[in-house]
């Protein structure tokens, strides 16, 4: 795959090309083909993905009310929220007087991703035919722009399976398809004419015919015929789609409105995006695919963003084909799903987005309080909360709902927001305490509902620690909306299950026997004895006892858990184990958030790092700029029912990044806000703009040299933030002094035997320089892992690292057999190094023998004279 970064190429694929764009100069627009249009020049974008086709790899193109999910076979299936108008749309070729058409899956030899628009580019030995995919933001259709090169005469076929119908559960019947040419269409209809969908072209003519009172088995088609190559020189054809619920006028006029100007809804798109992007917060770091799927991470989020005609504006948890069935992928509005994605989206600023989304769950609360799992697009079809045991199926999203409003409290100062959904935060916190049915301050998941697991074995017992996490988190959160809005009767109130929550949650998760945080406890009070990462989100957010925390986090950064793609749901190790099992043993990126974060904010700096790069690669490697829902927990490879365009996924990118990497945490109302940065020892420069909280947009540049690490902070607005500035290094790190605008200040320094912090706290008017002056130590630096699609875990894992005096210990794993290369900075420093070979860059490791494919552990001694 090749990326994209800063360079604009004329002869590019993804462009037109300059001489098919400069002959336009010589042909009369008279000789210009029947329903053409003329060709515009696609924007350059520095975040152009481009790759050879991987027919089976997912792609697509959505905005607001449209979408098209679909292959890079070129194969898809379009929704008009919350309609499902056709599948299995695909063109085909012949070429001249050719009767053996061309299937466009079997030619198709590149992609080019924008967020604007998704170009598959189909190459045959007497023609080239871009197809250019377009979704307009806020229109419920969409369009393809063909760009034909051909040295013969070509007939381009698009053929369908008409569908109509809305999302399941709903259902009509009664569809009919017919071709319309006075606009060059086929309109898909049913008896209530309440549901229509249009697919066409200006320069098609029908070719098949459906009576009226019923669907065809075989596929719909229109063709274009291409008599004169050179008529289409710089012109594109159109292919237009448009559906959705309305009168078949109001849905024609829609298809007619786009297909009368598709380079306006294109420049729509790219001012949409570029808009997206400016306007929130920009990092630049030493890793370039780091940066580019952050960007993509934003564009992710944006899609899901749905404008339901029904029921409003929300958003959906994810995207996939849905072939012969009744849901893309995950595209229903799930709370749980919007709530977990709020702390990433906050963290890069799209306030308004994160507002909608808890404004419109808010509407579906129960009347005893509990927030809503899920809804289906299509519930103005059915009587979705009477009919259908899904809605309230989940304990946690209660307290997540109410998590999350406080985090956007602490991102924004938002106290309009807050006041209005009060009696709704207050009536979600009096369900879930209704939930503790032991009296122990934790939610009960068997009268709360599913919290971490779904299904299966672990799922009989009294409180996972997921589920508490949040609810701890939740009332955490409410203690500080109660405090600040002064409901002072009501403070007492939840400062008291607060301390009995969190005296619990410190006393019945810990595991003094396994030395870890437990998955649960059973209505016995018995532990139960797995290895799971779902204890991390308690870790990150510092719930537990630190030096516990440290002691759960080492079980994670094995083999066990680890892998080099992310966080495996369950230890390979466990009788429960099953790769492929989405809650016993699958890879979750969403897991692997959670995780790294953890890692971050607990001195695992460079296994943190490793956990948010195995969530990057994703990225790329399946549904391009998106991040897949579950791999196996074997090998790094998407199950087939995985969905590829994941929300919650997309967070094991932005989360660690942001509140892990970055160490970024905010409290407008105090206007205070903490920069713990956790950058790799050998990163000289990382700066960011945009940084938004509450009234106040910071800028910073932060370089490291081989004595100093140096921030420089610009507040726009000046409104006066008091900054907590946490830098962490390596062990044994020695911190000299620190000065602020040049001047001595007074800091704390924290030596722990795995990471060494120091920090700064001072107010924020103007521009402000902090320098920390350091003595330089030996710092391991991240293994490179290549990973490809299909491998088996076989990268170095980090289990810790130990400084005594000027010892530095290191307890790895690796695969039995095997040798590796850790990488160090300051191996100048080293004296002598014991169960390793010192090479020019660092270390190299070589393990025992042992079974194949198993890891074993080893630990490596190095002196240092500093």
């Amino acid at each position: 795959m090749k990326i994209m970064h800063h360079s604009f190429d004329t002869s590019m694929p993804f462009y037109l090309i300059k001489p098919f764009l400069l002959s336009c100069l010589i042909v009369s627009l008279s000789l210009a083909q029947t329903g053409t249009i003329p060709a515009f020049r696609l924007e350059p974008n520095e975040l152009e993905l481009t790759r050879l086709a991987q027919p089976g790899a997912y792609f697509d193109k959505v905005g607001r009310r449209f979408a098209v999910l679909g292959y890079e076979s070129g194969t898809f299936e379009a929704w008009a929220y919350p309609l499902k108008l056709y599948r299995n749309v695909e063109l085909s070729f012949l070429v001249g007087s050719s009767t053996e058409p061309i299937k466009g899956r079997d030619i198709v030899r590149r992609i080019h991703v924008t967020p604007e628009a998704t170009v598959l580019v189909y190459t045959y030995q007497s023609f080239t035919v871009r197809t250019i995919f377009v979704t307009p933001i806020d229109e419920p259709g969409g369009f393809i722009l063909l760009a034909v090169q051909t040295t013969e005469p070509l007939n381009i076929v698009c053929s369908f399976l008409p569908v109509l119908q809305p999302m399941w559960p709903a259902g009509i019947g009664g569809q009919s398809a017919r071709w319309l040419d006075d606009v060059k269409a086929y309109q898909i209809s049913e008896p209530t004419r309440r549901n229509t969908a249009y697919i066409g072209s200006p320069a098609a003519s029908g070719i098949s015919y459906t009576p009226a009172h019923m669907l065809s088995d075989q596929p719909n088609q229109f063709k274009i015929e291409i008599r004169d190559p050179s008529a289409l020189t710089a012109r594109y054809i159109p292919i237009v789609m448009a559906g959705g619920r309305g009168s078949r006028d109001s849905i024609k006029a829609i298809y007619q409105r786009l297909t009368s100007d598709p380079e306006r809804y294109y420049r729509q798109n790219v001012e949409h995006y570029g808009r997206l992007r400016a306007s929130t917060l920009q990092i630049q770091t030493p890793h370039q695919q780091l940066n580019l799927a952050f960007e993509w991470a934003k564009v992710a989020y944006d899609n899901l963003i749905v404008e339901n005609p029904d029921l409003g504006r929300g958003m959906v948890a994810g995207l996939g084909t849905s072939g012969t069935g009744g849901r893309p992928g995950f595209g229903w509005f799930f709370g749980g799903d919007t709530y977990i994605n709020s702390f990433s989206m906050l963290g890069y600023g799209v306030i308004g987005d994160v507002r909608d989304a808890l404004a419109f769950t808010e509407k579906w609360q129960r009347a005893d309080g509990k927030m809503a799992h899920e809804l289906t697009q299509a519930a103005a079809y059915v009587d979705w909360w009477k009919d259908y045991p899904y809605g309230y199926i989940h304990g946690d999203t209660s307290p997540f709902y109410i998590a999350s409003v406080h985090e956007y409290y602490l991102r924004t100062n938002d106290t309009a927001f807050v006041r209005r959904s009060w009696n709704s935060l207050k009536r979600a916190y009096e369900w879930s305490i209704s939930t503790d049915e032991n009296g122990d301050g934790l939610m009960d998941n068997k009268k709360a509902g599913l919290g971490a697991l779904e299904y299966g074995p672990l799922i009989d017992i009294q409180s996972d620690i997921y589920t508490s996490a949040v609810w701890l988190r939740a009332l955490m959160g409410l203690e500080r909306l109660t405090r600040d809005f002064r409901d002072d009767a009501f403070l007492q109130n939840v400062r008291t299950n607060l301390k009995k929550a969190h005296d619990t949650f410190k006393k019945k998760f810990w595991d003094e026997k396994n030395k870890q945080y437990a998955y649960a406890f059973t209505a016995n009070d018995e532990r139960v004895d797995i290895v799971s990462p779902w204890s991390a989100v308690g870790l990150m957010w510092r719930l537990g006892e630190p030096e516990k925390s440290v002691l759960s986090l080492k079980k994670l950064n094995s083999a066990e858990l680890t892998t080099d793609w992310g966080i495996r749901s369950i230890s390979n190790k466990s009788r429960y184990y099953e790769p492929l099992n989405y809650n016993y043993g699958a890879v979750w990126p969403f897991l692997t958030s959670w995780v790294a974060t953890a890692q971050f904010r607990h001195g695992f700096m460079t296994q943190g790092y490793g956990s948010l790069l195995s969530s990057v690669r994703h990225t790329f490697d399946n549904s391009l700029g998106q991040v897949t829902e579950v791999f196996s927990g074997t090998h790094n490879i998407w199950p087939q029912e995985a969905v590829a365009h994941q929300g919650f996924c997309t967070a094991g990118v932005v989360l660690p990044f942001l509140s892990g990497l970055m160490g970024i945490e905010a409290d407008a109302p105090a206007k205070r806000v903490t920069l713990s940065p956790s950058f790799p020892a050998d990163w000289d420069t990382v700066t960011f703009s945009n940084l938004a909280i509450g009234d106040e947009i910071l800028d910073g540049v932060y370089r490291r040299t081989e004595t100093t690490l140096r921030l420089e902070l610009t507040p726009r607005l000046r409104k006066g933030y008091t900054i907590m500035l946490i830098p962490q290094f390596g062990p044994g790190t020695s911190i000299r002094r620190v000065t602020v605008n040049g001047q001595p200040a007074s800091f704390q320094e924290e030596v722990l035997p795995h990471i060494t912090r120091a920090s700064v706290e001072f107010l924020c008017r103007e521009r402000s320089v902090i320098q920390f002056e350091f003595v330089p130590t030996v710092e391991i630096l991240l293994p490179q892992i290549e990973t490809l699609t299909g491998d088996m875990n076989k990268g170095l894992k980090i289990i810790t690292q130990r400084r005594f005096a000027k010892v530095l210990e290191i307890i790895l794993e690796g695969l039995a057999g095997e040798s590796y290369l850790l990488p160090l900075r300051g191996v100048n420093n080293l004296v002598s190094v014991e169960g390793a070979r010192r090479v020019p860059t660092g270390l190299r490791i070589d393990f025992p023998a042992g079974p194949d494919g198993e890891f074993v552990r080893k630990t490596i001694g190095m002196t240092v004279d500093r």
